[in-house]
């Protein structure tokens, strides 16, 4: 249900007349609610109980899937998309914890290894099953199909997780405070998509910024704050571990976006052919990073996430190279080295994460992480997003192939600059 949209944008676009900004959007707005509301969801699955906040979080996923599924205009898709980000903030904020609270210390990399390799497992099945849907049925398929079989899963996690719910204590979660960084996210989101428009989109992302500054310093003067900044400050292998996360993965939900438009609008693949291409980085990242999970338990995990950040940087060098003429291969060898990148980060780092709290924080630690990812995944897809804005505007993504491979050559050329700051911070840390 992620990764499967990507390949669905194109005939979306078609259906719905709608423009490379308002595709861009689809996937901006489903991250941007996830990183506004992980935080307060790390915080309620502390404060109350993780099984029933995932559970609920997985049934509303589900409804608004096939919501959006049914919905006949682009407005309603992106207001529902934000919907679903929200729900997948309850999921990414408890699964984890959940983990951890059923699991000791010393055997936590093997666990995430697993868990990590489950979450890739899905992310290679979403962008092939997507392809065979958008073909048989159209892209609402993708939607529909996909929220009806997590309805279907529901019922065995309901008697495999028991649950009983708590109510949390009073002001558990501050509600300015999410709301702030809910605004906050939104600026950002629709400064980036219309900076050219000019003066109005500059704005929107200083207002953003403005707002995401102003949340930060609040926290401190909280009781209980929704992002504890002297314990990351003081944390010094929690923090590094979080900002090596977010810089990482700005080259997620980017590389995926891009990728997925160049192989059917550029290269003229069909969806089907797009899908499972993109499915050959998450397929090895589903085989390795179990085995990056039990080395993180018998070595040092900095190191070999380390490692992982170095492919990934070899990767996004790689995407530069990928011109109007590229065979499918070249597309498939970028794919390919950046999920053995991903899988040898992913394990040791969440392993560090959840090893630097103490139990009762395991639910927030567990939010840290999944911010972190969701924001780097959101960061990156605001420089696309920004680009597409300045360079193609709202006309159809397939209208100038040339510019459209410039624009994805300049996003990998920064998405690059980013990881090589990632790496750089990873290295520190062996240190």
């Amino acid at each position: 249900m992620i990764s499967g949209v990507a390949v669905a944008l194109p005939a979306m676009g078609a259906d719905l007349a709608a423009g490379a900004i308002a595709l861009s959007l689809v996937e901006t707005l489903f991250l941007a609610a996830a990183v506004a509301l992980l935080l307060p969801a790390g915080r309620l699955s502390d404060a109350a109980d993780k099984a029933a906040l995932y559970k609920g979080g997985m049934a509303a996923f589900a409804l608004v899937s096939i919501a959006t599924g049914l919905a006949s205009s682009m407005g309603a898709i992106l207001a529902m998309r934000f919907v679903q980000g929200a729900c997948s903030a309850a999921v990414q904020a408890a699964g984890p914890a959940i983990i951890a609270d059923a699991v000791p210390p010393e055997r936590r990399g093997r666990a995430y290894g697993i868990t990590i390799g489950a979450v890739y497992a899905g992310l290679t099945l979403g962008p092939i099953c997507a392809g065979f849907l958008v073909n048989a049925w159209g892209w609402r398929a993708v939607f529909i199909a996909g929220g009806a079989i997590v309805l279907l899963l529901l019922a065995p996690i309901h008697f495999m997780l028991p649950a009983s719910w708590r109510r949390p204590a009073a002001r558990a979660v501050h509600l300015p405070s999410s709301v702030l960084i809910t605004v906050a996210m939104l600026a950002l989101v629709g400064g980036a998509a219309g900076v050219r428009e000019g003066a109005l989109g500059y704005a929107g992302v200083t207002l953003g910024v403005a707002l995401l500054i102003a949340f930060v310093l609040s926290q401190r003067r909280l009781e209980r704050p929704l992002l504890n900044v002297p314990v990351l400050v003081q944390n010094h292998l929690l923090r590094n571990a979080l900002v090596v996360q977010w810089l990482l993965y700005c080259n997620a939900f980017g590389t995926v976006f891009l990728l997925s438009l160049y192989m059917q609008t550029v290269l003229g693949r069909a969806p089907d052919t797009a899908g499972e291409v993109l499915a050959i980085g998450t397929l090895l990242m589903a085989a390795i990073a179990p085995l990056a999970g039990i080395l993180a338990d018998r070595a040092r995990p900095a190191l070999i996430a380390s490692g992982g950040v170095a492919v990934v940087l070899l990767a996004a060098l790689g995407a530069t190279t990928l011109g109007a003429g590229a065979h499918l291969l070249a597309v498939g060898l970028v794919l390919a080295v950046q999920g053995v990148g991903f899988a040898f980060f992913s394990s040791p780092n969440m392993t560090m994460v959840m090893n630097a709290v103490p139990p009762e924080r395991t639910g927030i630690a567990a939010a840290l992480s999944a911010s972190a990812r969701s924001l780097g995944m959101m960061s990156g897809m605001l420089i696309v997003g920004a680009l597409v804005s300045l360079n193609l505007g709202h006309a159809p993504v397939g209208a100038d192939p040339a510019r459209f491979v410039a624009t994805m050559h300049t996003s990998f050329w920064i998405l690059a600059a980013v990881t090589g700051a990632a790496l750089a911070i990873s290295l520190l840390r062996i240190r």
